[in-house]
């Protein structure tokens, strides 16, 4: 069936779900006190699961009684794909109605008349493999045969319904493969659907807060403290929260030596269009990639020379975990820079983070 269906459409909607900033999951994640996002990535997992089986499941065996269990097992498929659009048609469309409500355009010659396709769908499901031993219609317990090969010319399958009722007349229920394909096809389809609706709730909401000023301040730090409220509002990107907490602690660092206080206030005055960029993206909800971000990442040949140190006193400084090593990485900074910035264990992490910066700019080293 690779012809038919492949995993292509639900890994262009799990891509659009995961893009925007994590838009989807910022929104669902508490929906009016519900964990909605982990819904949407059970139902996005088991329609890879489905659609991967149904695309390399084998030909039809001659067996009938393999083919039956091969046909339960193509049903069992579409049905966690029905299932699993009809879930996210609740989370993104209308959580009151259900997808195909009322339609009857998949199936002819259906044995119960009344059912819709999404009923008419269920009872072949039930009948053929979900539990034909206990079934009920009309009041009336039934049971299905064993599948046999169809003599309707249009079917594949047919099996007939006995009753616990004595004398009652069986129920002949037929299958036909195209029509589940068919089935299969309106339902995998709608996610074309709910694509569009998530791309317009996040076209929306990127509209709504683009209107929203963000106050501006002189003080760079007081601007900072303003748009870390403001990022975690406009979606809590963690690219954007990290550097916002990083231009923190450059900022609130208390003065250094008087010897690199004037280096210090030069660097953070560099920093400036940083910050101005930072708050334009955000109040455009333009959460791309900055490209004023070198700013904050100085590279030398000191650089270089340290990347081991520098990149585990990073980790060691900004995530608060013990490091046993971390003396040992101050004292070959001190070292590499002459002692010019006074690394000191004792230093405030903010003090460090600032000392480090300088160091890697200067030119002098």
């Amino acid at each position: 069936m690779d012809d038919f269906i492949s995993d292509k459409k639900i890994n262009e909607f799990r891509d659009l779900v995961n893009s925007n900033s994590g838009f989807v999951y910022q929104t669902y994640k508490n929906k009016d006190g519900k964990n909605l996002w982990n819904l949407i990535c059970s139902c996005m997992d088991w329609l890879t699961v489905a659609t991967r089986h149904l695309s390399k499941a084998e030909d039809l065996d001659s067996n009938i009684d393999i083919r039956v269990m091969q046909t339960f097992s193509l049903i069992s498929s579409i049905d966690i794909i029905f299932e699993s659009i009809n879930q996210l048609h609740r989370v993104f469309v209308n959580h009151k109605t259900l997808p195909f409500e009322g339609e009857s355009s998949c199936f002819d010659n259906r044995l119960f008349t009344e059912e819709d396709d999404n009923s008419y769908f269920k009872s072949i499901r039930a009948c053929f493999g979900a539990h034909p031993v206990n079934l009920k219609h009309s009041n009336t317990k039934r049971f299905a045969s064993w599948p046999f090969d169809s003599h309707f010319e249009s079917s594949e399958l047919t099996v007939h319904l006995y009753s616990n009722k004595i004398g009652e007349t069986d129920l002949v229920m037929h299958l036909k493969y195209s029509e589940l394909l068919s089935f299969l096809k309106c339902r995998y389809e709608y996610l074309d659907v709910i694509s569009e609706k998530i791309e317009l709730a996040y076209s929306e909401f990127k509209d709504a807060l683009s209107k929203q000023p963000i106050e501006q301040k002189e003080d760079p730090l007081e601007q900072l403290n303003i748009l870390k409220n403001e990022s975690k509002f406009r979606l809590n990107d963690d690219y954007y929260n990290s550097i916002i907490d990083e231009l923190i602690m450059i900022f609130e660092a208390p003065p250094l030596d008087h010897s690199i206080e004037n280096l210090a206030n030069n660097y953070r005055a560099s920093l400036v269009p940083l910050i101005t960029e930072i708050r334009e993206n955000l109040q455009a909800m333009n959460i791309s990639d900055l490209e004023n971000n070198f700013l904050l990442e100085p590279s030398s040949e000191l650089y270089k020379t340290l990347s081991y140190e520098i990149g585990k006193f990073y980790s060691w400084l900004l995530s608060n975990r013990y490091d046993p090593l971390a003396n040992y990485y101050i004292e070959r900074f001190n070292k590499s820079s002459n002692s010019k910035y006074k690394f000191s264990i004792e230093d405030s992490e903010s003090s460090l983070l600032l000392k480090l910066k300088l160091m890697l700019i200067d030119q002098d080293i």
